[in-house]
């Protein structure tokens, strides 16, 4: 049996598995958290950025490589965390081929 670890996101108690990032986590959760580039079947690759959260008294991380701790509370909306995606989707728009839009 996997060892266990209990924390927080966005004032709710989630149990995940040791050495789940906090992107699963959330999303086996049901707590949607954006993400672009991130597939359950495939490693972590954390370009889009778009997945940032906020892990308190630790600062921004991207979620779909940071591993959940027991303990953490992890903060998913804030003006700080929608500048840093907003920032980070306009940069993937700006260097994308137009004609896909």
């Amino acid at each position: 049996m996997m060892e266990e670890v209990i924390f927080t996101i966005d004032g709710v108690e989630v149990t995940a598995n040791k050495g789940d990032t906090i992107l699963r986590a959330a999303l086996d959760h049901g707590i949607y958290i954006p993400h672009l580039c991130y597939h359950p079947d495939l490693k972590p690759f954390g370009g889009c950025r778009l997945c940032m959260v906020e892990i308190q008294g630790k600062g921004l991380t991207i979620s779909c490589k940071a591993s959940v701790e027991a303990g953490i509370t992890v903060i998913t909306e804030s003006p700080q965390i929608n500048k840093v995606r907003r920032t980070a989707a306009e940069l993937l728009i700006a260097n994308h081929e137009r004609n896909c839009l």
